[in-house]
């Protein structure tokens, strides 16, 4: 796992890093911004931000606490980059 993770911070961007995160996680998560920055090592506004954006494309829908994924293979291709 350790090893893992080190080469996704090595070698992904982080909405690449989000996104990967995302799939790993059942369509229908219930999460606050800052557990997801947590777990990816970073602040919560960056994730809030880059959730906006996977929100504008289509993948995701985002509620209180809640962000349900809407676009599956979109969200797919997008981490694969």
């Amino acid at each position: 796992d350790l090893m893992q993770l080190v080469s996704a911070v090595a070698f992904q961007k982080l909405d690449q890093r989000l996104a990967n995160l995302l799939l790993g996680k059942p369509s229908h998560l219930h999460s606050t911004h800052q557990a997801l920055a947590d777990e990816l090592g970073c602040a919560r506004e960056i994730v809030s931000r880059l959730l906006k954006g996977f929100a504008e494309q289509g993948w995701v829908k985002l509620g209180r606490e809640q962000i349900d994924i809407t676009d599956t293979a979109a969200l797919k291709r997008f981490a694969d980059l």
